[in-house]
């Protein structure tokens, strides 16, 4: 995908004054999922030849559904290919719990409507213009304006971990309205890889993504209830947990466990994922001038609408993962009527190939070309059907700010030695140094 470097993260082990360890060295992948992640990191290849020749490969008790039509056919259907990630929801939100569901591991009903409905109360719309868009903008600048000088002429910078992933952190602070020190912000981000990465891309339940959330979780609650306390006690900030707060009064069912489990869920949605993306981006800019130059432009020109469709075409050759995975609920036939059609029995793990259905020509017009114009229906990066991405809007402004005023520099590029090297912490982007002229 790109002709960066890769190489696992080896970082200090984090320690903490509460009970379980955190041991970034958990997030590794080992055994099976250290093949996984070679797939994970070039699969084009792969996914073309699954849609020409097997399209809805199955083996022992897993399936794969490659093609467009297959992949929107199994994630619109949502009673029969259920999300797995309740449990795991749960167990973070009050361990040993179980604590509240939120949405994305909620199956339609009710309490889906219900956890959508307030969270959209709290989290609004017009937020995205009012507050995110000028939060990331002014955070975004200053960290830029801050990096490390190495000579008089030339200025450094951790793109990831000091950029990328603290941005979205201080959004956490300032608009969710959670009191996170700044001593703690590393950590914060790390916490939160771990709990997304046990939750979201663990099927094969590996003991040591486990263990990491389960100590994860215990540090995040903690700031989390914290944060609920100091803003009943002093908040008059316009801030997402003020209202949620606010919204108590008329709503008993909000109570406080129900608060955190709203806030833990968007912000494990938010800071990983935000982390993966943009990361993701940043590989391909830096990979691919003809990506580079067209985001480039559209960030000196100022138009920030235009800047986002380049982003997330960037992002469409290497998105956050191959796809969502779901658990078959009954017997159901994927593409019936047609030659490939496929019973996929009950209790089947499944893989929905987002990735791979953005580059079926058979829906996708010249998918391998870059092309920030393409219609909206071309792209699955924020999942499709009922559990598309809640907070995307506010992950777009995010993302597009920050980006924005890294690409305005001059002579962005990779920098010198080691540091020009993209890090990983499990299969998150985490270090990668760029360096622009002052």
């Amino acid at each position: 995908m790109s002709e960066l470097t890769t190489e696992a993260a080896t970082e200090p082990v984090v320690r903490e004054s509460l009970p379980g360890q955190f041991n970034l060295q958990d997030l590794q992948p080992t055994g099976w999922s250290k093949w996984l992640q070679w797939i994970y990191d070039e699969p084009h290849w792969l996914f073309w030849l699954l849609r020409e020749f097997w399209p809805i490969p199955q083996l022992k008790g897993w399936a794969f559904v490659t093609r467009y039509d297959d992949v929107a056919e199994v994630l619109e259907n949502d009673v029969v290919f259920q999300v797995p990630f309740g449990d795991k929801i749960r167990k973070l939100n009050d361990h040993p719990g179980p604590g509240p569901n939120f949405l994305l591991g909620m199956q339609r009903g009710d309490d889906y409507w219900e956890c959508q409905r307030q969270v959209m109360q709290a989290f609004q719309r017009d937020d995205v213009a009012k507050i995110v868009t000028p939060l990331a903008a002014k955070f975004s600048n200053k960290i830029v304006a801050d990096a490390a000088k190495i000579n008089d002429q030339t200025m450094e910078l951790d793109a990831i971990e000091g950029l990328i992933t603290r941005v979205p952190i201080l959004i956490c602070r300032d608009y969710y309205g959670l009191e996170i020190q700044q001593q703690e912000e590393i950590d914060f981000g790390r916490w939160l890889i771990a709990m997304s990465l046990y939750t979201f891309g663990n099927p094969l339940d590996n003991p040591s993504y486990e263990r990491a959330a389960i100590a994860a979780g215990m540090r995040v609650r903690a700031i989390v209830d914290r944060s609920i306390q100091r803003a009943r006690a002093h908040s008059r900030a316009p801030t997402v947990l003020a209202r949620l707060l606010a919204m108590q009064h008329k709503e008993p069912t909000l109570t406080d466990k129900v608060i955190s489990a709203y806030l833990i869920g968007m912000i494990t949605g938010f800071v990983p994922t935000n982390t993966m993306a943009a990361g993701h981006m940043l590989v391909m800019l830096l990979g691919r001038p003809k990506f580079m130059d067209a985001a480039r432009e559209a960030a000196r020109a100022g138009d920030d609408k235009r800047l986002t469709r380049c982003l997330f075409e960037a992002m469409r050759f290497m998105p956050l993962n191959p796809g969502p995975f779901r658990i078959c609920a009954e017997d159901y036939v994927v593409a019936a009527g047609t030659a490939r059609q496929t019973t996929i029995k009950k209790g089947t793990k499944l893989l929905a190939g987002t990735e791979s259905a953005m580059f079926d020509n058979r829906r996708v017009v010249r998918p391998r070309s870059f092309n920030p114009d393409r219609p909206q229906t071309d792209y699955m990066l924020f999942g499709h059907g009922l559990h598309w991405c809640v907070g995307a809007y506010i992950a777009e402004a995010q993302i597009t700010q920050t980006f924005k005023a890294l690409l305005v520099q001059k002579r962005l590029r990779l920098a010198d030695g080691r540091n020009g090297k993209l890090k990983t912490l499990g299969p998150f982007p985490w270090h990668l140094s760029v360096k622009y002229d002052v």
